[in-house]
């Protein structure tokens, strides 16, 4: 991807370096915790492995000399605590003191940032700074926090006071965001802290029912201010508007999206004598403006053709850089080239922020299904437009070696390949498409090898609902999902398609045909055991039978599958007779099974017993595949049968395993063949995060990576392994004193003891710790410990 996989929320500049920080975990081809650095060539996090960024997401961003301070919404940066605000020295993270936090259940935020002086302030949503009392902005001085007025007068206040942007003039704090006092002084959403007293601009901001300051911006003695209002001081605005110290004006007619009132302004900066705008809207005073505006005094116009995105796009934050203009949001183009939420604009052009070398690791968006050939090809299908730098939309091939795309695929606007099912030379796709290329295609097309084409045509092509699971039987396409007709008649959630034609499963029943409920139902899985289908996902009935979840079609008739499961079955897979179900329960046939049951054709039975019974929740199984005797399990957990696992896990027919350090996200689709096994899903790098996975990884328990797991050199060493009470872990000495971390498969840290200069070990006490797999760490050195 050439930007970040989520949301940038602020962008900044240091020297030739520009900052972002926001909600994502990777960027370009790099694992960055919602802060990255890009350097005009490439993209770097701010530290390394599970050390890098912070654990929660970043809002806000301001630069003093050599430091980089970050606010946002979390508790640790760079694997130290650090409650909601930090600083990045270029080389290593710290806290401030014991940071924001908040008296209340409301999760403390830092929002925004600004430096007065030598003088840090932030503002956001909290109670504390420190120790000390600060309602929702505060100081840090370099050594000791302190609020902004005393008692009542302390901060600013309202039914839920937010700060949301700050900016300096002279000696002066300028406060906005959603509040209607300040040191206890009436002040409608914006404020001025002079060093000693709070003071309103005029009447401020809004009215009772609309308002909110996003953005302010000074520019000499004047403060421009953008956000959600329509009123100024009096005075009618359109989401921007000026104080000149004295008064309020409008600054032409902005922010808008379509003419109607919902439009906002999130960020501002001036390149020149000319001010733009971003934030939520597609109009400007009838100009049209995607997301992006510029006014010169006198006009507005677009920036290019602006940015995109689905439905819920948005530009958060604009940076000036000379004639340059930077601006991080929620969008997938700029100028109609590919951006990943942030762009840069040249004063005629687009640009995005790509490494100058192609991005060969994986996929550019989420993975959702897998099918694997004899041949070794694994096909992915998912929610995104590149795979290995190439172009490649909702679908693309994997050889062993490279990708490559499938013509024209299938994205089109948000739209995406959630099943994938192989038969001879043809490949069958389905998901929330209608269209594949020029070829229209309701949710589920074909695949020859060198075209597109529809399942039927015009009335009769496709189904018209979501499509989630695809099997072969013979000639027979099976499709399951959410649609309620395949070919333009009923057919309740699944359907049948031979080559030519669309059939129902199960005919002239009172109940209706396929699949059903009183409430909402869905097919999630499809698996053939010989001449059966199974079929899994939320419903209670199929044909006239009752069933719960999970059901058999042979041809002619439903029948149940047991008495089912007593949750969603979100993933089904074969081994000779027996049939694997994942999802989300925790009974199989009345009896305990979490999240994972085996049905042998005549009963169900758990993988495991007790504790070690299935996944511990919460948790859910997304995805299942079988290599020989061994089960593979995906989605999003962190143990399996009370073994410390992340996301990925094998049952051997008597016990579960780990598979290396597993994924760091959730896995959506796996596929095996031979002693590979391939994952999909919504993860940037393994679970230590010691190497990049961007939607896709291969497994391989015969060869040692980094995935499972290389030799260390044998001059370190853990031991005892396992351990229960303490570990003692040796290293090389070096002259200088090191800090040894214990952390969770998860990357949190838990405990930390110092290596002293010339000292070859150090112990380190373990007790207490619940049963599981731990990371000891110290410098690039790491070890795995079991705790039994």
């Amino acid at each position: 991807m050439a930007g970040t996989n989520t949301t940038v929320r602020t962008v900044v500049r240091s020297g030739t370096n520009i900052y972002v920080g926001g909600e994502f975990s990777s960027v370009g081809n790099v694992v960055a915790r919602n802060v990255a650095q890009w350097d005009g060539t490439s993209w770097s996090s701010l530290g390394t492995g599970a050390a890098n960024g912070a654990n929660g997401p970043v809002y806000a961003l301001v630069v003093a000399g050599s430091d980089l301070y970050v606010g946002g919404r979390f508790t640790q940066a760079g694997g130290i605590s650090a409650r909601s605000v930090a600083k990045w020295n270029g080389t290593s993270w710290s806290g401030l003191g014991a940071g924001i936090d908040s008296n209340s259940s409301q999760p403390s935020r830092v929002q925004a940032l600004a430096m007065l002086g030598p003088d840090l302030y932030v503002g956001g949503n909290f109670t504390l700074a420190g120790s000390v009392s600060a309602n929702s902005v505060a100081k840090w001085d370099g050594n000791a926090w302190s609020g902004l007025g005393s008692g009542l007068n302390n901060g600013v206040s309202g039914s839920i006071p937010d700060v949301d942007a700050l900016a300096v003039i002279g000696t002066n704090l300028y406060v906005g965001g959603s509040f209607n006092a300040a040191g206890g002084v009436a002040a409608s959403r914006i404020a001025k802290w002079d060093g000693s007293t709070w003071s309103a601009l005029g009447s401020g901001i809004g009215t009772l029912t609309n308002g909110g300051v996003w953005a302010l911006l000074p520019v000499g003695t004047d403060l421009y201010v953008g956000g959600g209002f329509t009123v100024a001081g009096g005075v009618t605005v359109d989401c921007l508007a000026k104080w000149n110290g004295s008064n309020w004006s409008r600054v032409g007619g902005a922010g808008f999206a379509n003419g109607n009132s919902n439009g906002i302004v999130t960020g501002l900066a001036f390149v020149g004598t000319e001010l733009y705008i971003s934030g939520a809207f597609s109009q400007s005073a009838g100009a049209v403006a995607s997301y992006m505006a510029r006014w010169d005094g006198t006009t507005w116009r677009g920036v290019g053709t602006g940015l995109s995105g689905d439905f819920s796009a948005v530009a958060y934050a604009v940076l000036a850089v000379g004639n340059e203009v930077y601006v991080g949001g929620k969008f997938i183009t700029a100028g109609g080239r590919r951006a990943d939420n942030i762009a840069r604009w040249d004063g005629n052009a687009w640009n995005s922020l790509a490494p100058n070398t192609p991005i060969a690791n994986g996929l550019d968006g989420i993975v959702f299904s897998l099918a694997v050939t004899s041949n070794n090809t694994v096909y992915a299908g998912g929610l995104f437009q590149q795979a290995g730098g190439i172009a490649a939309e909702g679908i693309a091939r994997w050889n062993g070696s490279g990708w490559s795309s499938l013509t024209s695929g299938v994205f089109s606007g948000g739209m995406q390949v959630r099943a994938i099912a192989v038969a001879g030379n043809d490949v069958y796709v389905g998901g929330i498409f209608y269209n594949v290329g020029a070829v229209p295609a309701n949710y589920v097309a074909k695949w020859n090898g060198s075209s597109w084409s529809s399942l039927g045509s015009g009335a009769s092509n496709g189904v018209n609902g979501f499509v989630y699971a695809l099997a072969v039987i013979g000639s027979d396409v099976y499709v399951g999902g959410g649609f309620t007709q395949a070919g333009g008649n009923p057919a309740s959630y699944i359907a049948k398609w031979s080559g030519t034609s669309w059939s129902s499963l199960g005919q002239g029943s009172a109940n209706g045909v396929g699949i059903g409920s009183p409430f909402a139902a869905a097919v999630q899985a499809l698996a053939v055991v010989g001449p059966d289908l199974y079929v899994g996902g939320y419903f209670n009935r199929a044909g006239a039978t009752t069933v719960s979840n999970i059901a058999r079609w042979n041809g002619t008739t439903w029948s149940g599958v047991g008495s089912g499961v007593n949750g969603s079955v979100l993933a089904l897979a074969v081994a000779g007779p027996t049939v694997y179900a994942g999802g989300y329960f925790n009974q199989a046939g009345g009896a305990p099974a979490n999240q994972v049951a085996r049905w042998d054709g005549t009963t169900w039975s758990s993988l495991g017993t007790g504790p070690a019974n299935g996944l511990t929740s919460p948790g859910y199984v997304q995805a299942l595949a079988v290599a020989g005797s061994d089960l593979y399990v995906g989605g999003y957990f962190n143990q399996a049968g009370g073994a410390a696992t992340q996301n990925l896990a094998k049952w051997n027919g008597s016990s579960w395993s780990s598979l290396g350090t597993g994924a760091n996200n959730a896995v959506y689709a796996l596929a095996a063949l031979g002693s590979q096994l391939y994952a999909g899903g919504a993860f940037t790098a393994v679970g230590d995060e010691n190497k990049v996975l961007n939607s896709f990884g291969i497994y391989d328990p015969s060869s040692p990576t980094a995935a499972t797991g290389a030799a260390l050199p044998a001059a370190v060493s853990l031991c005892p392994n396992p351990a229960s009470e303490q570990v003692t872990f040796s290293l090389p000495p070096t002259d200088k004193p090191r800090r040894v971390q214990l952390l969770d498969v998860r990357g949190q840290l838990l405990r930390e003891v110092h290596l002293a200069a010339g000292a070859p070990s150090v112990k380190l006490p373990v007790s207490g710790l619940p049963t599981g797999v731990y990371l000891l760490r110290c410098g690039q050195s790491t070890q795995r410990l079991m705790v039994p």
